[in-house]
């Protein structure tokens, strides 16, 4: 029998726009159960980490996964990625996260936000936001390097990454954010989870946040590129379900 249940839906925005969501329930909906919000990273959608959903729920926690408005190419919502900024994308995460709480299955009081790469970057941008309404943020080799990207492609006249056309405002936007700010204002528990031959999101960048956070810890995992596979990315899930499960128990 399986342990979990999913369901897979959109929402309406503020902004007007279809966000596709899906989420991994544990199998007996007839309690609350803590939840986290599951963040993709730039370019990418959903199906890249729903495998993990499975293994959330099993552990009793609900999994949200969207799509970003114009986050992919292959995202499900609506939108273009020539549309897309790192605060349309904190709209739409702050647009799942209002709807996650009117969910009468979920306990609003244990709620996290989880991200990989840009993904973490716009979940730890929201976190201070609500961080009276969070119990924990888990970020995935986060790409707090993106201000500083914005700025040499400013410097330097480009306007893409990774061959895809950025919006006119992506780095417009990207290169005023104060990731210093963003993780002051947070005083929350919060988990780094960084792969030391990261050549995209260089670590320095995560063992800088591990010291302004008020409450954060890093895991490094040795060899680890930018993404997890396999043994790593097990790894990871484990980690981020157990520092969940620690954070969700009452004091």
């Amino acid at each position: 029998m399986s342990k979990y249940t999913t369901d897979e839906k959109y929402i309406t925005g503020k902004k007007g726009q279809k966000i596709a969501i899906k989420a991994y329930y544990p199998a007996d909906k007839e309690s609350k159960y803590p939840a986290v919000i599951f963040s993709h990273g730039f370019g990418s959608n959903y199906r890249a980490l729903e495998h993990h959903g499975k293994t959330i729920a099993e552990h009793n926690i609900i999994c949200f996964f969207l799509d970003f408005c114009g986050g992919g190419l292959e995202s499900l919502s609506d939108g273009s990625m020539k549309d897309m900024t790192i605060l349309s994308e904190v709209s739409d995460l702050e647009d799942v996260y209002s709807y996650v709480c009117s969910l009468d299955e979920v306990d609003t009081e244990k709620i996290f936000l989880m991200g990989e790469s840009q993904g973490g970057l716009v979940s730890a941008y929201l976190a201070p936001h609500i961080s009276a309404k969070i119990r924990g943020l888990i970020l995935w080799y986060p790409a707090f390097v993106i201000p500083d990207d914005s700025a040499r492609r400013i410097r330097e006249g480009v306007n893409e990454v990774f061959g895809q056309m950025l919006s006119p405002e992506y780095d417009k936007v990207a290169v005023n954010i104060d990731i210093r700010k963003i993780m002051h204002d947070y005083s929350g528990p919060v988990l780094i989870i960084h792969g030391d031959k990261d050549g995209i999101v260089p670590i320095r960048y995560s063992e800088s946040a591990e010291t302004i956070y008020d409450n954060a810890s890093l895991i490094v995992i040795k060899d680890a590129d930018h993404g997890f596979d396999d043994d790593d990315s097990l790894y990871a899930i484990n980690n981020s379900i157990d520092f969940m499960l620690k954070n969700i128990k009452d004091p």
